[in-house]
């Protein structure tokens, strides 16, 4: 703090100093080039009016041609930074804003004079202009557009001129005074003051909420979160709030050290041009842009029109589809799990649409960059996503197509598993060693599509097979009853239909028998396979049949190949080598697909079915009993017509 005030003080000696050099009354007016004779009356003859008028225009200019009659824009004329009025029209070739420019230095001249006191003006009367003089000497020249302008005669204009001429320059020397100096210096010191306590009451504010919100932040912040894709983590939140306060304690920060700066340079006379500075740099693009949303009010109107109209129609098809999805209103024709999907579809085409007729009411639609911009963005993508577009057509085609859904076991060219996420570019299939495998839909739908879930779900269930080969010296019929009561062992499979046995071959040494049972459990396959296959095994060594293909003689000198019955039936080794059954091949499950959540009714929209007596929900007699078995049908199960 002590050196702080010694550096105020340096600066008030410095700023006393410049005002005691600057009020010197060595400086003079510099007179202008043509001079008129002294004239005491305001009302003059014609002769000395054309004179008078010849000699102002003479002052700024070579000609007697004034300006154009059509008015524009004021020009301010000001004092050391300090606006005085405005004038509108030009002087001969001068343009009225290097005419205010001229005039602003000339005021500064007679502001830094002590010989000359502009209570001495007077105005002198022409024909088309009128002068104010300080004797011999003309410091202003009032137009027929500057009193247009300001609505009132050339005469009142010049008097009031006048006025604001003499008040400025009694107001610049009474700050270029000692004690003007003096009394600045003192409010700057006090501003200064308040400055630092604003600023150290703003950090003890920010510091006092960052406290007592703490415990509101742990309770209210959360993850931003895409579905279940976690985009930003909770702490990542927490710190882009603390970020953002930083960045608002900064900004208010620069308010006021702006406010402080603007309202010390306005104390000084030689500092008030900078203050103006600060203040236009502020306030210009402010006005710039009220203008600009006054000038646009009929597009803004239109875009919140447009938008209202569009959310309301998102709303609408949401919660339409989410009724269909839910059962709680029926489409014929129109399958329920196709709802999401249209919805999805339908939601991105009411977005599209919407943009398309707000994009002519933006500020950007005339602009030619943009449009370059736009045009290419277009090529690239049009070039560059031919792949992309192939894929989201395919993605539809096989969403109304029905081929599979969430969950679902399928074969999709050599790629084998659960079906774990459909978009409309790729397809997910988790496969029975826990991989999951990313399909784009053009493959898919290039691709024959095997589904083993809609059997299982729908039809009679899928039938699970294995091929032996026995020899001719087995009974048929015997082999048919090990491998149907190995298919009545294996849990999963079903017990109606019964499973059976083919025949599929007669070989050149050998028969084939082929063991066909039916399941539902389509994700465990894979373990119903080994599981038959063990059964198999079981059974036909009990039997003391040998699961071969006899290429050689009956008779042979090596051992048979009939395992140990005592090891084969050995209880704790059968228990320690046959895991515990699970519900699917050893891959983590499919999660079922999220249901739409309860969305309310969009305004203005009356409801599809009365609350109170819904919709019944579907019997299971109008679900499609199981079919019988057709023998003739080779094992697959038939749903009836």
């Amino acid at each position: 703090m002590p050196r702080l005030l010694l550096l105020l003080l340096c600066g008030l000696g410095l700023t006393v100093a410049a005002a005691q050099t600057a009020v010197t009354p060595g400086d003079a007016v510099r007179p202008d080039s043509v001079l008129v004779d002294s004239v005491a009356v305001d009302s003059l003859k014609t002769a000395r009016k054309a004179q008078i008028d010849s000699a102002a225009v003479a002052a700024l200019g070579d000609t007697t041609d004034l300006a154009a009659d059509v008015l524009g824009d004021g020009f301010t004329v000001d004092l050391f930074g300090r606006p005085l009025f405005e004038i509108w029209g030009g002087l001969g070739d001068v343009p009225p804003q290097e005419r205010a420019q001229r005039l602003s230095q000339r005021l500064s001249e007679l502001a830094r004079s002590r010989e000359l006191n502009p209570a001495d003006l007077r105005g002198i009367q022409g024909g088309d202009l009128t002068t104010l003089q300080l004797g011999e000497v003309i410091v202003m020249t009032v137009t027929d557009q500057d009193a247009q302008a300001l609505g009132i005669t050339r005469a009142q204009a010049a008097t009031r001129y006048r006025a604001q001429i003499i008040d400025g320059v009694a107001h610049y020397r009474e700050q270029a005074t000692l004690q003007g100096v003096a009394r600045a210096a003192g409010l700057t010191a006090l501003l200064f003051l308040a400055l630092l306590i604003a600023l150290r009451a703003l950090k003890w504010l920010f510091t006092w909420l960052g406290v007592r919100t703490r415990g509101v932040r742990d309770r209210l912040v959360r993850p931003v979160q895409i579905g279940t894709l976690e985009v930003v983590g909770k702490d990542q939140v927490r710190r882009m709030a603390r970020g953002a306060a930083a960045v608002v304690r900064l900004a208010v920060s620069a308010l006021l050290v702006y406010v402080f700066l603007t309202s010390a340079f306005s104390l000084f006379a030689w500092t008030q041009s900078w203050s103006q500075s600060l203040l236009a740099a502020a306030v210009t693009p402010l006005r710039q842009i009220g203008a600009a949303l006054l000038a646009s009010v009929d597009n803004v109107i239109a875009l919140v029109v447009i938008g209202f109209v569009f959310r309301w129609a998102i709303q609408f098809s949401d919660y339409l589809f989410g009724q269909v999805a839910r059962g709680q209103v029926e489409v014929r024709g129109f399958h329920a799990d196709l709802a999401d999907p249209t919805r999805k579809i339908a939601k991105a085409l009411l977005v599209v649409m919407g943009l398309m007729l707000a994009y002519p009411y933006t500020p950007i639609a005339s602009n030619r960059g943009f449009q370059g911009l736009t045009v290419f963005f277009g090529l690239l993508i049009s070039f560059g996503s031919s792949t992309a577009i192939s894929n989201m057509v395919a993605g539809v085609v096989l969403t109304y197509t029905r081929a599979f859904r969430i969950g679902d076991r399928v074969k999709v060219g050599d790629v084998f598993g659960d079906v774990v996420e459909k978009t409309f570019l790729v397809t997910r299939i988790r496969t029975p060693k826990n991989e999951d495998v990313s399909v784009p839909n053009a493959s898919v739908l290039a691709n024959h599509i095997i589904n083993y879930s809609v059997m299982a779900r729908d039809g009679s269930g899928v039938i699970v097979h294995s091929t032996v080969t026995i020899g001719y010296d087995v009974p048929w019929t015997q082999v048919h009853r090990l491998m149907l009561q190995a298919a009545r062992d294996t849990v999963g499979l079903e017990d109606e239909p019964e499973p059976f046995v083919l025949q599929t071959e007669l070989g050149d040494f050998s028969v084939s028998y082929e063991i066909n049972a039916y399941t539902r459990e389509v994700t465990r396959m894979a373990r119903i396979y080994s599981e038959i296959h063990r059964h198999l095994q079981d059974r036909f060594a009990e039997a003391g049949v040998e699961i071969l293909s006899p290429t050689y003689h009956a008779r042979r000198p090596g051992p048979s190949t009939v395992p140990d019955l005592a090891a084969l039936h050995d209880a704790d080794a059968r228990t320690e080598a046959v895991p515990d059954p699970t519900d699917t091949d050893g891959a983590d499950i499919v999660p079922p697909p999220e249901d739409l959540p309860d969305a309310p009714p969009p305004p203005l929209f009356s409801r599809l079915y009365d609350e109170d007596n819904p919709p019944p929900a579907p019997d299971d007699d109008d679900v499609a009993s199981r079919p019988p078995v057709d023998p003739d049908a080779d094992g697959g199960g038939r749903r009836p017509a």
